[in-house]
Protein backbone atom coordinates (compact mmCIF):
# COMPACT_ATOMS: atom_id res chain seq x y z
CA UNK A 1 0.00 0.00 0.00
CA UNK A 2 2.65 2.44 0.66
CA UNK A 3 4.09 1.48 -2.74
CA UNK A 4 0.72 2.46 -4.37
CA UNK A 5 1.04 5.88 -2.28
CA UNK A 6 4.83 6.49 -3.61
CA UNK A 7 3.58 5.63 -7.27
CA UNK A 8 0.57 7.89 -6.98
CA UNK A 9 2.78 10.76 -5.67
CA UNK A 10 5.26 10.22 -8.42
CA UNK A 11 2.47 10.14 -11.26
CA UNK A 12 1.27 13.12 -9.52
CA UNK A 13 4.76 14.86 -9.58
CA UNK A 14 5.31 14.07 -13.23
CA UNK A 15 2.17 15.45 -13.84
CA UNK A 16 2.49 18.64 -12.16
CA UNK A 17 6.10 18.54 -14.14
CA UNK A 18 4.21 18.44 -17.49
CA UNK A 19 1.88 20.94 -16.74
CA UNK A 20 4.17 23.99 -15.67
CA UNK A 21 6.54 22.73 -18.56
CA UNK A 22 3.53 23.19 -21.02
CA UNK A 23 2.76 26.55 -19.46
CA UNK A 24 6.33 27.55 -19.81
CA UNK A 25 6.40 26.81 -23.07
CA UNK A 26 2.98 28.60 -23.86
CA UNK A 27 5.10 31.66 -21.45
CA UNK A 28 7.69 31.56 -23.95
CA UNK A 29 5.90 31.59 -27.17
CA UNK A 30 4.01 34.43 -25.73
CA UNK A 31 7.17 36.39 -24.86
CA UNK A 32 8.86 35.59 -28.41
CA UNK A 33 5.88 36.81 -30.45
CA UNK A 34 5.79 39.72 -28.42
CA UNK A 35 9.48 40.54 -28.78
CA UNK A 36 8.84 40.09 -32.38
CA UNK A 37 6.06 42.41 -32.82
CA UNK A 38 8.26 44.90 -30.97
CA UNK A 39 10.49 44.43 -33.32
CA UNK A 40 8.54 44.51 -36.23
CA UNK A 41 6.73 47.86 -34.77
CA UNK A 42 10.50 49.68 -34.12
CA UNK A 43 11.54 49.37 -38.05
CA UNK A 44 7.85 50.42 -38.96
CA UNK A 45 8.42 53.61 -36.56
CA UNK A 46 12.38 53.81 -38.06
CA UNK A 47 10.39 54.22 -41.61
CA UNK A 48 7.84 56.32 -40.63
CA UNK A 49 10.27 58.84 -38.88
CA UNK A 50 11.90 58.85 -42.07
CA UNK A 51 9.22 59.47 -44.21
CA UNK A 52 7.87 62.29 -41.54
CA UNK A 53 11.53 63.91 -42.03
CA UNK A 54 10.93 63.92 -46.23
CA UNK A 55 7.52 65.57 -45.87
CA UNK A 56 8.93 68.59 -43.36
CA UNK A 57 11.76 68.86 -45.68
CA UNK A 58 9.37 69.34 -49.21
CA UNK A 59 7.11 71.44 -46.76
CA UNK A 60 9.81 73.41 -46.47
CA UNK A 61 10.80 74.04 -49.77
CA UNK A 62 7.16 74.70 -50.76
CA UNK A 63 6.96 76.79 -47.82
CA UNK A 64 9.26 78.99 -49.29
CA UNK A 65 8.65 78.76 -52.91
CA UNK A 66 4.80 80.20 -51.48
CA UNK A 67 7.55 83.32 -49.78
CA UNK A 68 8.93 84.03 -52.84
CA UNK A 69 5.59 83.57 -54.60
CA UNK A 70 3.95 86.39 -52.61
CA UNK A 71 7.13 88.52 -52.49
CA UNK A 72 6.81 88.70 -56.40
CA UNK A 73 2.55 88.97 -56.24
CA UNK A 74 3.72 92.31 -53.84
CA UNK A 75 6.38 93.77 -56.05
CA UNK A 76 4.17 92.99 -59.04
CA UNK A 77 1.26 94.86 -57.34
CA UNK A 78 3.68 97.58 -56.35
CA UNK A 79 4.63 98.11 -59.73
CA UNK A 80 1.18 98.29 -61.06
CA UNK A 81 0.36 100.68 -58.68
CA UNK A 82 2.72 102.85 -59.91
CA UNK A 83 1.89 102.50 -63.30
CA UNK A 84 -1.47 102.98 -62.68
CA UNK A 85 -0.83 106.21 -60.56
CA UNK A 86 0.96 107.56 -63.80
CA UNK A 87 -2.65 106.56 -65.63
CA UNK A 88 -1.07 104.33 -67.88
CA UNK A 89 -2.12 100.48 -67.93
CA UNK A 90 0.19 97.88 -67.18
CA UNK A 91 -1.92 95.33 -69.15
CA UNK A 92 -4.98 94.74 -71.38
CA UNK A 93 -8.08 93.14 -70.32
CA UNK A 94 -6.67 89.72 -72.01
CA UNK A 95 -3.67 90.23 -70.32
CA UNK A 96 -5.28 90.60 -67.15
CA UNK A 97 -7.31 87.50 -67.38
CA UNK A 98 -4.48 85.27 -67.98
CA UNK A 99 -2.77 86.32 -65.68
CA UNK A 100 -5.81 86.18 -62.84
CA UNK A 101 -6.23 82.41 -64.38
CA UNK A 102 -2.11 81.48 -64.15
CA UNK A 103 -1.97 82.71 -60.33
CA UNK A 104 -4.91 80.90 -59.75
CA UNK A 105 -3.39 77.90 -61.54
CA UNK A 106 -0.43 78.46 -59.55
CA UNK A 107 -2.33 78.72 -55.78
CA UNK A 108 -4.06 75.66 -56.94
CA UNK A 109 -0.34 73.81 -57.47
CA UNK A 110 0.76 75.13 -54.25
CA UNK A 111 -2.34 73.84 -52.33
CA UNK A 112 -2.27 70.45 -53.55
CA UNK A 113 0.96 70.10 -52.51
CA UNK A 114 0.36 71.06 -48.62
Amino acid sequence: MPELQVESEAAASKKDLRHLEDILQKLWEKARLVSDSLNTMRVENRTLKERVSELEHVERKLISELQKGDLELQRLRGDLLKLQSNGSELFTKEEKEALKTRIKELIQRINSRL
